[in-house]
């Protein structure tokens, strides 16, 4: 049960993707910036209203992200966009930066800072709600709200690590994310199923051998969000190092 004190986080990229998207479709017209505006705001109002919660927080894609880092594949497969879609999301972008006090994640994903406000709440047991279509946000525990299918679901910490190490089995073709090959949700169920939370990493593990997939530990520092400014401090301080190193 919620108070009227609950806060949402909200991957606010899918905001301003998707009316970008279909304004950039057929070429940008008279009033494609007027339409991306009602689309982002119509969003945010059902979001305030399925939530039952008036205070919203928003991230959105910033500078950089550390991902690149570890794997320079990462998100390689994407195909370039072409310029009117560009010129809408970053009308979108900026919108949502100037208009709904969006942040920036710099050096990470949107979802990163999401999960990692979700987790200063936990510590603070501050209700809260997470808002997105992103499914690396289901890692997170807590209440969700996907505002593209319009669903409700509740994530506790063991389903959130399931959800994680479920991935980490099939990988994530969006981002050119490395899974075991043919190794689809099903099948990788199927290798958890019955199994403890303390227990999956080396479940993983042993299936990426199994299949002489290599080692799973790069695709799950890909995947694993960020749950602390501390943890994304470390990340980048070794990365550094390592990028020193190399010279």
């Amino acid at each position: 049960m919620f108070t009227e004190d609950a806060i949402i986080f909200c991957d606010a990229d899918s905001l301003f993707f998707r009316p970008a998207a279909a304004v950039s479709k057929d070429g940008l017209k008279r009033n494609w910036k007027s339409d991306i505006r009602k689309a982002i705001n119509h969003t945010i109002n059902r979001i305030k209203q399925e939530c039952m919660s008036d205070k919203i927080m928003h991230a959105v894609k910033g500078k950089g992200n550390f991902r690149y880092g570890i794997y320079k594949e990462y998100k390689g497969n994407r195909k370039e966009l072409n310029d009117d879609l560009k010129t809408a999301l970053n009308y979108g972008h900026n919108y949502m930066c100037d208009k709904h006090s969006a942040v920036m994640a710099d050096g990470m994903e949107a979802d990163d800072v999401v999960c990692i406000w979700a987790h200063e709440a936990i510590q603070e047991n501050q209700d809260y709600y997470i808002a997105g279509i992103d499914k690396d946000l289901l890692q997170i525990p807590g209440n969700h709200f996907n505002f593209v299918k319009s669903t409700h679901v509740y994530v506790d910490h063991d389903v959130g690590h399931l959800n994680l190490m479920r991935q980490c089995l099939t990988g994530d073709t969006a981002d050119n994310i490395p899974g075991i090959k043919g190794i689809g949700p099903k099948k990788a169920d199927k290798i958890l199923n019955g199994i403890p939370s303390s227990r999956q990493w080396s479940r993983v593990r042993a299936a990426w051998r199994g299949h002489n997939a290599g080692d799973p530990t790069t695709s799950r520092r890909l995947l694993e969000l960020l749950t602390s400014w501390e943890e994304y401090e470390t990340i980048r301080s070794k990365a550094e190092g390592e990028s020193v190193q190399r010279k």
